[in-house]
């Protein structure tokens, strides 16, 4: 249950009113890409969520909270109506319940990297979530088409393709892969909308893709119903009951 939920996360882990013309990616001295990222300090969100590793196949439904840099809250519910799985993350540790085995999880970053063979933490997990890129530009080279500028940024052993529409001024692709284990993570963002006037996709939709013959690929797909800024506040309930055993 742990690895299903984290890998909803972690592959995953939004326009046509808010267009600018595509000679103002850049900022005034030509230096600066300048990618529309939504601001906020708190936000909520529910969607609903497909996830599929090969052996597993799951549909559900996810209530995300976001503390912007700060926290990441959320609670998952298949069709049942009953909340199976609730997690928190903040900005060094990832926190798991499992309801339905009375189970709980503790994670540091460098122990989900692992985990994983990828080098997780907590931007990335909400730049995933929120559209965002993941690894910014730099002045990298930037390469013009009809529908995108694209770019590639590297940061360690990771290479992060970048993919930007032209129209939407938002993060639209990304690829990433590990140079080490030669894994790669695809993200596609789709369906922009605004929220309050921030832009955000309604739909994100992941694949890693593991270069081991014997480890199946994973896909997840997030289709957000509902997106708010919210004015005040809000909470990140979060509690291990007593009885629950911690593996």
């Amino acid at each position: 249950m742990n690895k299903l939920i984290l890998m909803c996360l972690m592959a995953t882990l939004v326009l046509s009113s808010c267009n600018r013309k595509m000679g103002a990616i850049f900022g005034k001295k030509k230096d600066n890409l300048e990618v529309v990222n939504p601001e906020f300090e708190y936000f909520s969100a529910k969607a609903k969520f497909k996830f599929d590793d090969g052996e597993k196949s799951v549909s559900a439904t996810a209530n995300f909270r976001i503390q912007k840099d700060s926290i990441i809250w959320l609670s998952i519910t298949p069709g049942l109506g009953i909340e199976v799985a609730r997690v928190l993350i903040d900005t060094e540790n990832v926190f798991v319940l499992d309801k339905i085995n009375k189970q709980y999880y503790e994670y540091t970053f460098d122990e989900l990297s692992k985990e994983f063979d990828f080098d997780f933490n907590f931007q990335m997990i909400q730049s995933v979530i929120l559209g965002n890129l993941v690894e910014p530009y730099k002045k990298q080279r930037v390469e013009r088409s009809e529908n995108y500028f694209s770019y590639t940024a590297s940061k360690g052993v990771y290479l992060f393709h970048n993919f930007i529409g032209a129209k939407s001024m938002k993060l639209e692709k990304v690829k990433v892969f590990d140079e080490g284990t030669n894994n790669t993570i695809s993200v596609n963002y789709s369906d922009f909308v605004l929220v309050d006037g921030q832009v955000f996709p309604n739909e994100i939709s992941a694949v890693i893709d593991y270069e081991a013959e014997t480890k199946p690929n994973t896909e997840v797909s997030i289709s957000y119903n509902k997106m708010v800024i919210e004015d005040a506040p809000i909470s990140f309930p979060y509690a291990v009951p007593s009885k629950y055993e911690k593996k």
